[in-house]
């Protein structure tokens, strides 16, 4: 039978949540600007840096709506108990690693732990809130992968000089030791009620999100800034430092410093309207207009410095609204027989397979028109596929 006990969560509980899904992302934020030092490092191409990232991404690629099913059988809460130590034995490992096999297999694991944050902490936010709390720690729980990004880019900046980065991953590892530690003061969430289910009718419920239609439709919606966003954090350090000439740990901080300002900021506005009952649908067609003309003030190469940067905080902000508000069309989405796990499972099915198809085009784009295009396309498609649905339902997370 399943565990019937709830707790009423607060904002305690949205910080421990936040800071689990910073640190998860952060590790990405560091191996990007790390990224020539460590195939030094390790004696590899510099090319192969590329898969390594992707590999992050690839276990919730695989089975992200699986994920996100077993979240509503197990809960959020003792799946989000799991997750960060296993993003410390991923660092452990990464910090051993002297050869590139068994760096991939630090990645692979820390992706392990990535899927269950990715659906975990959707679901405790679900099912542990509601009202117009729920909505505004859903817009920002939109913020925490590229926050968590730039919080990596800010770790790793002071290594990118010399040959001490492993000490980039050692900090990364003793921040979710913290993480892992404060998860028990999560709140216990309503699991999926489970007696007199047979074993198939499980099973099914691990696809459940594949029967709505919306729900589909919010992935796609949801995978477009989210790829635009992992794109441009890839590709902007170096971008900068290219166009503009400034260093790689000047332009790794500034793309930091501009995402936690521009991204938190997208994200607080949207929740901010959404809760007076602005139209989604207008505020993303608002967004959409002004993250195309942030794309092409950040890499039209005649761009000033100045104007690259506001371009890029102009395109950070739209991430946060964009995904702010397929974030909070989530919980109006899960219902009886649909839990908030199951929901966000099929939701990032979309966004991680984006994500790991992403290094691999903005790593093989090589002209600013590309990125451009990239971004014009995606972000339509965004708009285009945003469901209509009404007042969000009591999920059962």
């Amino acid at each position: 039978m399943a565990d019937a006990r709830t707790q009423q969560g607060n904002w305690s509980t949205v910080a421990v949540v936040y800071a689990i899904g910073l640190g998860s992302m952060a590790l990405v934020g560091i191996l990007s600007p790390l990224a020539t030092r460590i195939t030094q490092g390790l004696g590899v191409p510099a090319a192969s840096i590329g898969l390594t990232i992707a590999l992050f991404s690839l276990p919730a690629a695989i089975v992200a709506t699986i994920g996100g099913g077993i979240v509503d059988r197990l809960g959020p809460r003792r799946v989000l108990l799991l997750t960060s130590p296993v993003f410390v034995l991923a660092d452990a490992v990464l910090w051993m690693a002297h050869d590139l096999w068994l760096f991939n297999l630090g990645v692979l694991l820390s992706g392990i732990g990535y899927l269950g944050i990715l659906n975990g902490g959707a679901a405790m936010l679900i099912g542990a809130l509601d009202g117009s709390a729920r909505t505004k720690a859903m817009t920002l729980w939109s913020t925490y992968a590229p926050t968590g990004f730039a919080l990596g880019l800010l770790t790793a900046a002071p290594f990118t000089g010399g040959d001490k980065w492993r000490w980039a991953i050692a900090m990364h590892g003793a921040f979710m030791a913290v993480c892992a530690i404060s998860a028990f003061a999560l709140p216990h969430v309503a699991l999926l009620a489970s007696k007199g289910v047979t074993a198939r009718e499980k099973l099914a419920s691990l696809f459940a999100g594949l029967r709505h239609p919306q729900v589909l439709m919010l992935g796609i919606a949801m995978a477009m800034p989210s790829m635009i966003s992992y794109g441009t954090s890839l590709a902007a350090p170096t971008y900068l430092a290219k166009v503009h000439g400034v260093s790689l740990a000047a332009s790794a901080s500034i793309v930091a410093i501009a995402k936690v300002a521009a991204v938190l900021l997208g994200g607080t506005v949207t929740g901010a309207l959404l809760i007076r009952d602005f139209p989604p649908r207008r505020l993303l067609a608002i967004v959409v207009v002004i993250g195309i003309a942030a794309q092409t003030a950040l890499f039209l190469p005649s761009s000033p410095l100045v104007l690259a940067i506001a371009g890029l905080m102009a395109w950070l902000f739209t991430y946060g609204a964009a995904t702010g508000v397929c974030m909070a069309t989530m919980p109006a989405l899960s219902g009886k027989g649909l839990g908030g796990g199951s929901v966000a499972g099929l939701v990032n099915q979309f966004v991680s397979i984006a994500s790991f198809l992403t290094p691999t085009i903005y790593f093989w784009l090589n002209d600013w028109t590309g990125y451009v295009v990239v971004a014009v396309a995606a972000l339509l498609v965004c708009l285009a596929a945003l469901p209509t649905v009404g007042a969000a339902r009591p999920a059962t997370a």
